[in-house]
C-alpha cells in the first residue's frame, strides 16, 4: 500500500456519510416492515425494505468499522467509500454494482489487516479481526449469490469476530489461566468452521444450532474475562462503556438461547441489542479518533441502551402481541437517534468562562 499520506479531510467525512445513510435506509425498511413508516414515506422505502438487513450489515457497520480500521491505519479509505458506495447502489436497484463494490471493499479489508501483520505484528486479537474480515468476504459473496442464510451468518460472524478481537486485545492486561486462553482460541477456530459449504448444503439446520451454542459460549467467555467486569462501576466514559459491554453480552447470551429454540427474534437480539451495545460502549471512544470530537460524559447516555432493551423485549413479545410490532419499531430507531443526539449533545462547544455575550 505504500507510505501513509495524509489523506484529505472531507474522505472520513463522506464515508461517515454514507455510513448513515445506510443506517437511515435501513431503519425506514424495518420500519416498513414493523408497520411503523408513515405511509408518504413507504414508497420511497421500498428498495431498502427488500435490501434492510443487507443495508444495515455491509453498508452500515462494515463501513463504519473498516472507516475506524483506515483512520487508525492512516491508510486504505477506499475501504470504507466501496462498502458506504454498495449500499447506495442497492438502494438505486443497481444490485451487480453493489456486490462489486461490497466485495472489493472486504478485500481491501483484508488488504488492511495484511498490512497491518506485515507492520505491526500478526498477534491473536488482529489475527481473529482478519479472519471477521475473511466472514465479511463470505457474506457478500453469499448475498451475491442469494444464499440468504450463509450471507446472514458470514455478516454476523464479521461483528462478532472483530468485537471479539477488540476484546481479546484488552484482556491482555489481565492475568489469564491456561484454560481461559485455550478456550478463547478453541471458540475462534469452532466460529471460523461454521460457514463450511458441506453444513451449509446438507445440515444447515445443525449449522444453525452449532452457531448459537458458540455465541453462547463467546457471551460466557466474554462476561467472565472481559475488563469491563473491573469498570462497570466508574462514573466516567470507561464506566459507561463497561456497562454497555456487558449489557450486550447478556443480549449475546439471549440471542444464543432464543436462537437454539428456533426463535426468528434471535437475530435481533443479535444484530440489535449485542452489536448495539457495542456501538453505544464505543462510540464516545471512538468519536475524538474518527472526528475530533470529545464528548463530556453524561449519565443520560445509558437512556437510549435502556429504550433499546425495552423495544428489543416488545419485539420478542410479537408471536403473543403482534400489535406491539410498530411500538417496537419506533423504539429500535428512538434509541439509534436518541443516542446520536446525546453524543451531539455532550460534544457541543461550551461557551469560556468570563466571556460575556459580544455586543
Amino acid at each position: 500500500m505504500g507510505e501513509a499520506r495524509r489523506p484529505p479531510v472531507w474522505l472520513p467525512r463522506l464515508a461517515a456519510l454514507l455510513a448513515l445513510v445506510n443506517l437511515l435506509a435501513a431503519l425506514a425498511g424495518g420500519l416498513q416492515r414493523l408497520g411503523s413508516l408513515p405511509p408518504a414515506l413507504q414508497g420511497v422505502a421500498h428498495q431498502a425494505l427488500l435490501q434492510h438487513g443487507a443495508l444495515m450489515m455491509a453498508g452500515f457497520f462494515a463501513t463504519l468499522i473498516a472507516l475506524e480500521r483506515a483512520v487508525a491505519l492512516r491508510r486504505g479509505l477506499y475501504v470504507p467509500l466501496l462498502a458506504g458506495l454498495g449500499g447506495a447502489a442497492h438502494l438505486h436497484g443497481l444490485a451487480p454494482l453493489g456486490h462489486a463494490l461490497w466485495l472489493a471493499s472486504a478485500l481491501g479489508l483484508l488488504a488492511l489487516y495484511a498490512w497491518a501483520a506485515r507492520h505491526r505484528g500478526a498477534a491473536l486479537p488482529l489475527r481473529v479481526e482478519a479472519s471477521g474480515a475473511a466472514m465479511l468476504l463470505l457474506g457478500h459473496a453469499a448475498h451475491a449469490l442469494d444464499q440468504p442464510a450463509l450471507a446472514r451468518w458470514g455478516w454476523s460472524l464479521f461483528l462478532v469476530l472483530t468485537i471479539a478481537g477488540e476484546r481479546r486485545e484488552l484482556t491482555r492486561l489481565l492475568p489469564l489461566s491456561a484454560l481461559a486462553r485455550r478456550g478463547f482460541i478453541a471458540l475462534w477456530l469452532a466460529l471460523l468452521a461454521l460457514p463450511l459449504p458441506l453444513l451449509w448444503l446438507w445440515r444447515p439446520a445443525v449449522g444453525d444450532a452449532a452457531g448459537w451454542a458458540l455465541l453462547g459460549l463467546l457471551a460466557l467467555w466474554l462476561l467472565a474475562y472481559d475488563l469491563a467486569r473491573r469498570q462497570w462501576r466508574l462514573r466516567s466514559w470507561a464506566g459507561h462503556t463497561a456497562l454497555c459491554l456487558l449489557v450486550g453480552y447478556g443480549w449475546l447470551a439471549l440471542a444464543a438461547l432464543a436462537g437454539l429454540s428456533g426463535q426468528a427474534v434471535a437475530w435481533h437480539l443479535l444484530w440489535l441489542g449485542f452489536v448495539f451495545a457495542m456501538v453505544f460502549g464505543h462510540a464516545p471512544i471512538m468519536l475524538p479518533a474518527l472526528a475530533g470530537l470529545r464528548p463530556r460524559h453524561s449519565r443520560w447516555a445509558l437512556a437510549p441502551l435502556a429504550l433499546m432493551a425495552a423495544s428489543l423485549l416488545l419485539r420478542a413479545a410479537l408471536p403473543r402481541w403482534p400489535a406491539a410490532a410498530p411500538w417496537a419499531g419506533t423504539g429500535h430507531v428512538l434509541a439509534l437517534l436518541g443516542f446520536a443526539a446525546l453524543m451531539a449533545w455532550c460534544c457541543r462547544p461550551l461557551p469560556r468562562r468570563g466571556a460575556g455575550p459580544r455586543p
